[in-house]
């Protein structure tokens, strides 16, 4: 059972730090690494090594030869259909909420926009994706488990990364005028779906557009599209075969 229940902390935790943007694309996970990372000591190899795996098997990160995994670098393709169906999805969960915030529900989603505001001025860049992730899993109550949560913690997990592109070379200047949280927050608290649904949609499609552009420059042709990996589990049975080939089993 302790087996297990490590597991799920590991894989919730790599799940929270791709959905912060504390990975990059690209970043190649070593288990040494992992072992001295203060959320997983104490912890054994196997229970990270599975978590991996399970990761792996969602498409959120991509396995190779050797057991080697890492942070997919997104294709433009790619990036932008995984964006579109993650900003459908959070516009369903926002209004299906809508009419049940409350004032100390709407000043938590204050704090965060807050703490995000406060952590650009201090160019803490950090904490700066922390707080704005932690602004949108608030605002689509993902601690109310639903299969549709589940999908959009996936996605984010999934984008999350690729967001550390527009911080590179310090904060970027992405909105001008209102910043859509306070469009979110205002159409809280008067129940304005039209201002919820628009305001989110602005919040997403800038940063999204931003992204993209940083992708056809930064990367090459050939990086812009990348092959699909096989799996690692897939590699694991094949040499657990072969073992087994060898004693005669």
């Amino acid at each position: 059972m302790s087996k297990v229940n490590h597991t799920d902390t590991v894989r919730e935790t790599l799940i929270a730090k791709l959905t912060y943007g504390e990975y990059m694309p690209g970043h190649t996970f070593k288990l040494r690494e992992l072992l001295e990372d203060e959320a997983f000591q104490g912890m054994s190899q196997t229970p990270i090594r599975e978590a991996l795996l399970q990761l792996v098997a969602k498409d959120i990160l991509i396995g190779q030869r050797g057991f080697s995994v890492r942070v997919p670098i997104p294709s433009v393709e790619h990036l932008t259909e995984v964006r579109a169906i993650r900003t459908k999805l959070e516009v369903m969960a926002a209004l299906q909420t809508l009419d049940s915030w409350t004032p100390k529900d709407i000043a938590q989603l204050e704090k965060f926009h807050q703490a995000l505001v406060k952590a650009k001025s201090r160019g803490d860049v950090r904490n700066q994706l922390k707080q704005n992730a932690l602004f949108h899993m608030a605002l689509c109550r993902m601690q109310e488990k639903s299969y549709l949560k589940t999908m959009i913690q996936t996605l984010w997990a999934i984008t999350g990364p690729s967001v550390g592109f527009l911080y590179e070379a310090g904060s970027p200047s992405v909105f001008s005028g209102t910043h859509p949280h306070e469009d979110i927050l205002v159409a809280l608290k008067t129940r304005n779906a039209l201002l919820l649904e628009s305001a989110l949609i602005r919040d997403l499609a800038s940063s999204g557009t931003r992204i993209m552009e940083v992708l056809h420059k930064k990367l090459s042709p050939e990086a812009l599209t990348v092959q699909p990996f096989k799996k690692m589990e897939l590699v694991r049975d094949r040499q657990r075969v072969g073992r087994q080939l060898q004693q005669g089993e």
